[in-house]
């Protein structure tokens, strides 16, 4: 039997007579109340998606059961009976209500059967589009992501990098420091265990990174084997104290112990903190930039301020 299901509501039980046996042929379930209490029920217990219903009905007129429809089973295409004195009536609420059709009373099979498939097609037309929306919704989320991430250690990439900065340095009643950290000897891990190996070993040093520091503060890729932390509110004493976790984290794990090796790795630090170190972005991540080279020429695993 076809899923679809339709739900009538009519307080004529002659009316609902007439329609079951109208519509035995027609492979679609069929639910059929005399009320708008039970077609509440019925549509709080079952999977409907179509509902006809006659414009008057005990308890509340069926304007209103649609409209209550239409707030709680928006997905649900609702027709509604008419008589043809009623018809002005009707196509005032079609316009007002979102009613997707009427069907005129006395009822006629041909034409009752007619609409009845019309609106099961525009159910299913409204599903699709609304499953391409959300398909294609999550489609650009993934595309956001992307843009805005390394595709290797899925930190954040130099796009969004100066997007973020760019937008913070506007603001000058707010401190953030700037770390950048440089891998040290990273050249002999590549040398030693490959290239593969080199990748998996910078995304379980992103993975240290991840776990030393707390959002807002966030991990850039920014190229080879070097990462920039930004860490928003922080004063440089606060970006020295999450240096030297990284570095004490770092000293404490042993990487590409999945891959069978036991390898260790140090980093070079450069800080430097807005606005106190520069006014304007360049400035501020080159100075950055060449404290930690300088470390690196003086000896390495060491952070510069």
């Amino acid at each position: 039997m076809n899923e679809t299901r339709i739900l009538f509501v009519d307080h004529h039980e002659e009316i609902l007579s007439r329609l079951e046996m109208l519509l035995q042929e027609e492979n679609f379930q069929k639910a059929f109340v005399n009320n708008a209490k039970d077609a509440l029920l019925v549509l709080s217990s079952l999977d409907v998606h179509v509902i006809v219903c006659d414009l008057m009905i005990d308890n509340m007129d069926g304007i209103t059961l649609l409209q209550l429809i239409r707030k709680q089973f928006p997905h649900i295409i609702r027709l509604a009976f008419c008589e043809e004195k009623n018809l002005i009536k009707i196509i005032h609420y079609i316009n007002n209500t979102d009613i997707f059709r009427y069907i005129e009373k006395p009822i006629k099979k041909e034409s009752l059967i007619k609409t009845l498939h019309d609106a099961m097609a525009q159910f299913f037309l409204n599903r699709d589009k609304a499953q391409l929306i959300l398909q294609l919704s999550q489609k650009n989320e993934e595309l956001k992501y992307l843009a805005m991430h390394d595709d290797l250690t899925d930190l954040y990439n130099i796009r969004f990098l100066y997007q973020d900065l760019n937008n913070r340095i506007k603001d000058l009643a707010h401190t953030f420091s700037v770390i950048f950290m440089d891998m040290d000897n990273f050249k002999k891990v590549v040398d030693a265990h490959g290239h593969l190996n080199g990748s998996q070993a910078l995304k379980e040093v992103a993975a240290t990174i991840r776990a030393v520091i707390l959002e807002p503060a966030y991990g850039v890729a920014y190229g080879g084997d070097e990462f920039v932390i930004i860490l928003p509110d922080f004063d440089k004493q606060m970006a020295i104290e999450t240096s030297k976790k990284i570095q004490a984290l770092m000293a404490g794990t042993i990487y590409l112990a999945e891959k069978g090796f036991a390898v260790t790795l140090k980093a070079s630090f450069g800080i430097s903190t807005f606005p106190e170190d520069a006014l304007d972005l360049p400035k501020l991540l080159a100075k950055a930039d060449a404290l930690m080279f300088e470390v690196k020429t003086k000896g390495k695993n060491a952070i510069g301020i």
